[in-house]
Formats: structure tokens, sequence, C-alpha cells
């Protein structure tokens, strides 16, 4: 009963707004304007400060992949977060991040944006430390830290856009301000974790499951790409940005691949493979295809939600074991989950006709036809292999090895407030790529393509196959190698031990010259020692009554005298 009750309250919105934005998302896929509705909110001289609201096809589509993918999601936590003492906060929690997320999408205006920008940052924060150990306070302090640097960038854009006279998105003159082109990448980069900043997003899944669902899909991670699909008309105009986004986009994908394939954490190797597949939209930029960037986006949130959905289902029913080698034969107690994993992991390969097969599979064909070196074209390739590797090892330690651990011999599929979320996921990963590419999502570009161009995409899965059967029996072993890409090529001690030991040198440093020796004597206390030497004859002269009586008496009687 109170399951209904909940459901009742909570997610009948969710879904109401759901099919409200389909028919928007519908309206405006036919057709090329938008509405943009603003308040002035302050004017001073020549800029004015206003609030607005745009409602255009990249708005509406995404805020319709983040209501449906955040209902299921809030229905799932409902069964999973049901034991949770404080589960009334952490509902709030993820409502204000799903509001963050509203403004991020809807406000084109970079100065109000800061609602949406900072939401994300400060409610993801909270979210990471839920549980309170020592292990979340360390990963929310990371987050924290890293995406406190990309609002720095993003208030040097706005404080650049000043000159402007507003801070609009949608109506800036699209020349070549290199400066603001360059902060704008680096907030974007910040967010979506990508290289050198990529380390917070695997610290970061010490968040609660859904939360972490909702992060990897749709929400936090997503909003840098986001960002930088907003800005792609201005920032495609400045010179080498480009060959940028392809060289950050590509070292993404190939360290997150490699970091993935030795990983036996779980939700590490999601956050990873959530990674990797922010780096290719990241390429897809480089490319020039704004639009197919923007289409992997949308079937990226539907597969990787359904992904840690049903992660989040075999984590509850392994009684919080989140090690992959303990979860053999998976497929035979939780067929149904097993199932749906498995259908969305083809999607993250880009099977053929699920979701994830209509934007990758376009977005590969386009790099072969262009006119960008042969090199970025193996990076891409490469990457992609890499997707395939972790996935099917993922498949073979949870589905087809035996289990380390017999104690979980008796689990099955959780109840139906489980199942329910994890079935309207499925229903998307394996048709939303369809069925957005049919309603035109993407632009119809024709790619001419040979026959052994064709073909090499089956070359590269058989590839990627026998791959995956050498490191599996062959070249996991290898401890240094193992340890260079756990530690995600260094940047984990970079961004943590090292930086932070510099860090605490150097304040060590001024603490001890500065704060307690030339601090200390130029400041409070050195004041004070100066006003009490100063101050020392007159109270003395205030303190000694007697003899400041007897020579007043002498002065008087002296004056006296002389008259």
């Amino acid at each position: 009963m109170k399951y209904e009750a909940s459901f009742e309250k909570s997610y009948v919105s969710f879904f109401s707004l759901f099919f409200l934005l389909v028919f928007l998302g519908l309206m405006y896929s036919s057709m090329s304007g938008c509405i943009l509705v603003s308040w002035e909110i302050l004017s001073l001289n020549s800029s004015f400060l206003e609030m607005s609201l745009v409602i255009d096809s990249l708005s509406v589509w995404f805020s319709l992949a983040v209501f449906y993918i955040s209902g299921c999601v809030m229905l799932f936590s409902e069964s999973y977060m049901s034991e949770e003492l404080h589960k009334s906060r952490f509902n709030y929690l993820v409502l204000l991040f799903i509001l963050s997320m509203m403004f991020m999408i809807f406000i084109p205006n970079l100065l109000c944006l800061l609602l949406g920008w900072d939401g994300l940052g400060l409610v993801s924060f909270i979210l990471i430390i839920y549980y309170q150990t020592y292990k979340s306070v360390n990963a929310g302090m990371l987050t924290a830290l890293t995406n406190r640097l990309g609002d720095v960038f993003m208030l040097f854009s706005i404080s650049w856009m000043m000159s402007s006279g507003h801070w609009s998105i949608l109506s800036y003159e699209y020349n070549s301000n290199v400066l603001l082109g360059v902060f704008i990448l680096v907030a974007g980069m910040t967010k979506s974790a990508q290289i050198p900043f990529s380390s917070w997003l695997p610290a970061a899944m010490s968040a609660p499951t859904p939360v972490s669902a909702l992060v990897h899909s749709s929400t936090l991670v997503t909003a840098g790409v986001f960002l930088l699909i907003r800005f792609y008309p201005f920032l495609s105009n400045i010179p080498l940005m480009n060959e940028c986004f392809f060289f950050i986009g590509g070292l993404t994908m190939l360290m997150a691949g490699l970091s993935a394939v030795f990983e036996y954490d779980m939700k590490k190797i999601i956050a990873l493979s959530t990674l990797s597949q922010l780096g290719l939209m990241i390429l897809a930029l480089g490319l020039g295809t704004m639009d197919i960037a923007f289409f992997h986006l949308l079937t990226h949130a539907l597969f990787k939600a359904l992904f840690f959905v049903c992660a989040g289902n075999l984590i509850h029913c392994y009684k919080d074991n989140q090690d992959i080698r303990l979860m053999g034969s998976s497929f035979a107690h939780t067929p149904f989950t097993a199932l749906c994993l498995s259908a969305s992991l083809m999607g993250m390969c880009g099977a053929p006709f699920l979701s994830g097969f209509y934007s990758k599979d376009l977005l590969i064909e386009m790099m072969m036809v262009s006119n960008f070196s042969l090199l970025l074209l193996v990076v891409m390739l490469v990457g992609t292999v890499l997707t395939v590797v972790y996935s099917v090892k993922f498949l073979f330690f949870l589905f087809w090895s035996d289990p380390l651990n017999s104690s979980n011999l008796q689990m099955s599929d959780s109840g139906l407030f489980m199942m329910i979320p994890i079935f309207l996921l499925t229903l998307g990963a394996v048709s939303g790529g369809s069925i957005l590419s049919w309603l035109g999502i993407h632009s119809s570009s024709v790619v001419l393509l040979s026959v052994g161009m064709k073909n090499s995409i089956l070359l590269l899965l058989f590839t990627s196959l026998i791959l995956t059967l050498f490191l599996l029996f062959f070249f996991l072993d290898h401890t240094l190698l193992s340890e260079w890409v756990n530690s995600m090529w260094f940047l984990v001690p970079i961004s943590s031990q090292y930086t932070s030991a510099h860090l605490l040198k150097v304040s060590d440093l001024f603490l001890s010259v500065g704060d307690s020796r030339w601090g200390e004597l130029l400041g409070a206390q050195g004041l004070s020692k100066l006003s009490m030497q100063l101050s020392f004859p007159i109270l003395k002269f205030q303190t000694n009554f007697v003899t400041v009586f007897l020579v007043t008496f002498g002065f008087m009687m002296l004056v006296l005298y002389s008259y």
C-alpha cells in the first residue's frame, strides 16, 4: 500500500510531463525555430539581466529523456531505498537534482544558467556523501573541487561576455573569440569529466545506485556535453577547436576503455563506460556533427540508465557486493535482470537495431568518409573495440562463469517495483534509437561506403572477441600494466595524493612563516603589543592616583605662589 500511495503522489507527475514533452518534441521536430520567453530583471546602463526560457528541439528532446529516466529511477528507488531511515530526504534531494538539470536545459542565459550549473554541483556533492562514510566523503570532496574548477571558468565566461552587454547564448555574435571559447571548453570538460579531469567520475560511485543512474545517464556528466552543444555554433568558428575536441575525446575514450578492461568493480566499470561514451560525444563534436553528438547523448541516456538500474538490482540481490568475480551464473538466478542488462550492453556496443546502433554506427561511418587523419580514425575504432571488450568481459564474469561466493545461490529477481522501471527502460534501450531516428532527431545526411568499409564493422566485432579472450586468459595478471591502467594513467594519484601533498606543504610553509611569524607580528598580536607599549604611560598615570594627586597639588601650589 505504501508503494501505491507513493506512486500516485510522486510519479504520475513525471510521466504526465513526459507525455507533454512527447507532444512538444513531435511538434518541434518538424520546425526549425524556437520559442523564447524572457523577463527583464535588472538594467544597468547598456547591460541588462533577464531571465529567459527557450523551448526548442534540443531542450524538449533532452528534457523528455530526463523526465522519462527520472520517473523510472524514482520508482526503482522506492524499492531499492526502502530500508533507508531518511528516504524522504533522499527523494527531495533527487527532485532538486532534476530541477537543477531543468534549469540547465531550458535557460539560455549564461548568468541565470548558474542556477542549474551550481545546483548540479552542490546537490551532487550532498548525494555522493549521502552514506557519510570515509570513502564517500573523500569522493564527494574530489567531485566538489573538480566541479568548482569548472565553476571558476564559467564565471570567467560570464565576465567576458559582459563586454557584449548581455549573457544570452542564442544572441551572441559567433565570432572567433578564442579566450571565451577556451573558458567554455574547460568548464564543459570538468563537468563531463574529460581528460585530465576524469578521476572524479569513478569516485562519485559512492552515491546510492539510483543517484548514479541519474548522474551517468542524463544529468550531471551530460550537462557539460550539453553546454558544448549549445555553444557549438560559436565554438566551431574558433581555429583548432575541432582538433581539440578530437584530441580530448579520443584520449578520454582510450583511457576509460583500457581502465574498464582491467576493472572488476561493477559500478566503476559502468562509470568508466560512461566516460568512454562521453569521449565519443566530444569526438563527434570535433567531427562537426553536432546533431549526431546530441543523438548519441539521447540514446546513451536510455541504455546507460537501464545498465545502472539492472546493476543496482544485482547489487541488491548480492547483498551490496560489487565485485563481478563473485557474481557468476546470474542468468540462472535472475533471468529477467540478466536479459535486460545484456540488452543495455549490446546497445552500448552498437549491436544492430538497438538504440546505440543508430547513433554509433552513423558516427563511425561519418568518420570513415571525413577528411581527418587516419590516426584519429584508428583512435576511434580502438575505443569502440575496447567497449566491446569490457562488455564481453562483464557478461563473461556475470553470467557464464561459476560464482566464487556460493552463499548467493538462493537469490532471484526482485519484486514488482524493481521490475517495472527495468522493463520501461528496456523499451527505451531497445526501440529508442529507431524511434528517434524515424522522427528525424539528426540530419538526414547520406553516407556512401564501399562494401569493404561497411564490413569493417564486423571485423571490429571479431577482433574485439579475440582480444577479450586473450585478455581474460593471458594478460590480466600483469600487475604493473594493470596498476597503471587502473590508476587512469596516473590521473587518480595526480588529482588526489600528489596534488594535495604539495598544496599541504605550501600551506604549511605559509602557516609557519606567514601566519605563525610575520602574520602574528604584523597582525593581531603585534598590534596588541604596540598598543600596550603606547598606552602604558597613560595607564600608569591613571592607576597611580596618589602620585597624580600630589603632582597636581604641587602644580596648583606653584601656580598660586607665582601669583
